[in-house]
């Protein structure tokens, strides 16, 4: 009811649109970047209103996602819903009926839940939606523009650019822009699915807010200390992160009398035939998975370690990582990084120079690139020195928030004049 009064009022006082984001679920621990461009935004004077199909309210009212004020999209069948679909039915049945011939979302109630959406925007409340991931999220973004009047973009990431891509062609051809974290991302889109319409494709890299990570003075502790390389890892437990390929080169590295103590931080379906790898490798008192942990302790683990290490593979299903953000902020943190030359990874991991660059699936060069490290820690610290340089130039998440904000600002001046 507190919706219909609200779309009641604008009907008398026209409100000034705004920018609403739309996602599948908030908070997402793993999706620190969304949160930071949230916050920057808002930092930056960018008004805007937060949807997601799913809200965890213990989750949201903790510390730092408390900062945002999530709306829970209203289930298809609730009050609110019902309303907006029998306004649309009487407002828009030639679009709802192209929308449903079309197939626009995948599944039947995000189209029912954009029809709500979609009338926040005919009222004015709402001037431009974006969505992050080009899956259910942009395709009820996409619907709810189209039912509303407006215009839509959304930025896509991994999965849903190698893997899922579902009417991804026609989702950045009807889109304003399409937004994407990395140039990798970004050429391949533009070949593959934005031919007719490069210029919609903006590469946007995640942005880093230095002011959260502390450099570490390195060199003098971990291996130039008492002998043991401090390692960490951080991503979910599945196939493309390749964790088997890692604790293959620890078991390497032991056999060559090398000390190494690695946590993995995550969670994932991978953890179980993880366990049983470290048992059967005998690695029980070198690996540790730590599982998922708040992410003030996971600058803690990031603060004692000596090296960062993520061996990305491209699965059996085709899925990889872009360049994930973990990367980054282990950078930020002044680490070096080993990882392996896919996708976007060279984009902030410059071999000899952030950090070491294996081929991916390659435990023998992995282990190869862990003992150099060990081996001359003052190599380990200039990297991580240089990395720290290189997110301040490229990845500071104030310019590249401001870049997105500049793009809203363009979309809603268009809307005011019309």
């Amino acid at each position: 009811m507190r919706d219909e009064h609200l779309i009641e009022n604008t009907c008398r006082v026209r409100i000034k649109a705004r920018i609403a984001y739309v996602l599948t679920r908030f908070p997402q621990p793993t999706e620190t970047f969304i949160l930071n461009e949230l916050m920057e935004m808002r930092r930056q004077g960018l008004e805007y209103e937060l949807f997601a199909f799913h809200v965890n309210q213990d989750l949201a009212s903790l510390s730092p996602y408390s900062a945002i004020t999530p709306r829970q999209i209203p289930r298809p069948l609730t009050r609110e819903v019902l309303a907006a679909a029998a306004w649309a039915l009487r407002s828009r049945p030639t679009v709802l009926a192209r929308l449903l011939r079309r197939r626009v979302c995948r599944r039947t109630h995000h189209l029912f839940q954009a029809m709500y959406l979609g009338r926040l925007a005919a009222h004015g409340r709402i001037g431009h939606f974006h969505a992050h991931y080009a899956y259910h999220s942009t395709s009820a973004a996409r619907a709810a523009a189209c039912i509303g009047r407006v215009g839509y973009s959304f930025t896509a990431h991994a999965n849903d650019i190698y893997k899922s891509r579902w009417q991804l062609k026609e989702k950045i051809e009807e889109s304003v822009f399409c937004a994407t974290c990395t140039g990798y991302n970004a050429r391949f889109l533009k070949e593959r699915f934005a031919a007719g319409c490069p210029e919609k494709i903006l590469k946007i890299y995640h942005g880093i807010d230095l002011n959260m990570f502390r450099d570490q003075a390195r060199g003098q502790q971990g291996p130039a200390g008492d002998g043991c390389l401090n390692v960490v890892s951080i991503g979910r437990l599945r196939e493309k992160k390749g964790f088997p390929y890692l604790l293959r080169a620890c078991s390497l590295l032991k056999k060559k009398g090398i000390v190494l103590s690695l946590k993995i931080i995550g969670d994932g379906p991978d953890r179980p035939s993880l366990e049983a790898m470290i048992k059967d490798l005998g690695l029980g008192g070198m690996v540790e998975l730590m599982g998922h942990i708040p992410h003030a302790s996971v600058k803690v683990v990031l603060e004692r370690a000596d090296v960062f290490v993520l061996p990305c593979i491209v699965a059996t299903d085709g899925s990889m990582d872009g360049l994930p953000n973990v990367i980054l902020e282990a950078m930020a943190m002044g680490l070096p990084v080993v990882s392996t030359d896919i996708s976007a990874i060279p984009e902030a991991v410059l071999h000899g120079e952030t950090g070491l660059l294996v081929q991916p699936a390659d435990p023998v060069a992995l282990a190869d690139a862990l003992a150099s490290i060990w081996r001359a820690p003052e190599m380990g610290a200039k990297m991580g020195r240089a990395g720290r340089e290189v997110i301040r130039k490229r990845f500071g998440l104030e310019e590249n928030t401001r870049r997105l904000i500049r793009e809203f600002e363009r979309v809603l001046a268009g809307v005011s004049s019309s």
